[in-house]
């Protein structure tokens, strides 16, 4: 999948070693660069269901949420509005980029 930031700051912060460990810590830095390794070898969201680590989850304003161990959250959504099924659900399999939002600390609730 393509992965967009939602600003260069955050994509700074991101993908660069020294200000990720920086920013994040020691902790949640290795796993950060792991999980957006693992989000850009996807062909598409549906893929990080099969990840268990990952999390994958809806939260209630819209965003999707993936783990950064148990003590972060990569908070994204998709980057293109794919159809919506009937139901109002996303059609993970139709999602091919994403853009990161944030990097929360404490795991959203």
């Amino acid at each position: 999948m393509q992965i967009f930031f939602v600003d260069g700051e955050l994509a700074r912060s991101c993908n660069d070693d020294a200000i990720r460990t920086r920013r994040f810590g020691g902790d949640v830095a290795p796993l950060l660069r792991r999980r957006l390794a693992e989000i850009s070898a996807a062909t598409h969201l549906a893929e990080l269901r099969r990840l268990p680590q990952a999390r994958l989850r809806g939260h209630q304003d819209g965003r999707l949420l993936v783990a950064l161990g148990p003590t972060a959250d990569l908070h994204l959504r998709p980057r293109d509005d794919p159809p919506p099924m009937a139901d109002g659900q996303l059609i993970e399999w139709a999602v091919r980029s994403l853009l990161i939002t944030s990097v929360q600390l404490a795991p959203a609730a």
